[in-house]
């Protein structure tokens, strides 16, 4: 059986691990305490109850006693996986590998566009977070990004047919951080920027990082540069998304993860580094100098560091 590949100190630590705590590393999911159960503040149907174990997500017709419970089914992961991601460990063994992801039932909902705004997001990105402004203005051009009517960031992934699948929601008050994915969001279909070589994927947790990258990549090489590279945001630290994105995109040979320098982040990379070395792709991790790329680049252009290296080969010309 599955359960014989884990000692019972691991078998205990996972099924025992405090959810709210591991949501907010694993997912950056907040709560707060309401009554005798605590409360998602990014998914107010996500409810944790009193001995922040079990829990109930009723929009999702979802519930379950522990954290092995939430990752199966919500993520779909394999039982195994499932306590490798609560633990931060490999098994002794090799297991099956993971159930095909289940996208949510229903069209995505996306927020309403806010029509010929873009103020908020523009400012947010370009001054809060250091994005370059023609990178963003190209993301908004390119349908990836737009502000909704409560001046929060959308960003959007597209399916092969052009067809909204996916979207996640930042807000921009720094006073009052906000971030969560839209209502039947597929998650093999994250933010994403097919470059014109896509034998290399730079791998990012949050959409910030990824736009982060790509200024960072022009200031290195030349405005516009970033269009040859290809990136993904896994938003989050699960592999769904790079998954389906291998899948779709055969001619991918080398991985490049930028996971955030954190000891979750590590653990990803780590593991993520040994699972697709074994399936013959060529893998780097690199690290920033702080706690994610958009702080890097936020320190440098205050002068607090000098300019960090954005861990990408030069990109190949047009042919």
């Amino acid at each position: 059986m599955e359960y014989q590949k884990f000692s019972p100190e691991q078998l205990d630590r996972a099924k025992n691990a405090d959810i709210i705590d591991f949501l907010r590393a694993y997912m950056d999911f907040e709560f707060k305490k309401r009554g005798r159960y605590y409360q998602c503040k990014q998914h107010s149907s996500l409810v944790i109850y009193s001995d922040r174990k079990g829990f109930v997500w009723n929009s999702q017709n979802i519930s379950g006693g522990d954290t092995i419970d939430f990752l199966r089914k919500v993520e779909g992961k394999s039982f195994p996986d499932a306590i490798e991601t609560i633990i931060g460990e490999n098994a002794a063994v090799t297991y099956t590998p993971a159930p095909k992801y289940k996208a949510e039932v229903g069209q995505l909902v996306l927020p309403e566009k806010a029509e010929g705004k873009y103020n908020r997001v523009f400012a947010y990105l370009s001054q809060t977070r250091g994005i370059s402004p023609d990178i963003i203005s190209d993301f908004m051009n390119s349908k990836l990004l737009y502000q909704d009517t409560r001046g929060n960031c959308v960003f959007v992934g597209f399916d092969e047919q052009g067809t909204a699948k996916f979207a996640s929601i930042r807000g921009t008050l720094t006073e009052k951080k906000y971030r969560g994915d839209c209502k039947n969001s597929d998650k093999r279909y994250a933010f994403h920027q097919v470059g014109t070589d896509t034998s290399r994927l730079y791998i990012f947790e949050a959409p910030i990082d990824l736009m982060s990258h790509c200024t960072l990549t022009d200031l290195s090489y030349g405005k516009g540069t970033y269009k040859r590279q290809t990136r993904l945001a896994l938003c989050g630290s699960s592999d769904v998304a790079l998954e389906a994105f291998l899948e779709r995109h055969k001619d991918v040979k080398v991985l490049h993860f930028r996971l955030d320098n954190d000891e979750a982040g590590r653990a990803a990379a780590a593991k993520y580094t040994e699972k697709y070395q074994a399936r013959g792709y060529e893998v780097h991790a690199v690290f920033s100098k702080g706690k994610d790329i958009n702080e890097d680049l936020i320190n440098w252009k205050m002068g607090s560091q000098n300019k960090p290296s954005n861990g990408s080969q030069p990109p190949k010309p047009k042919r």
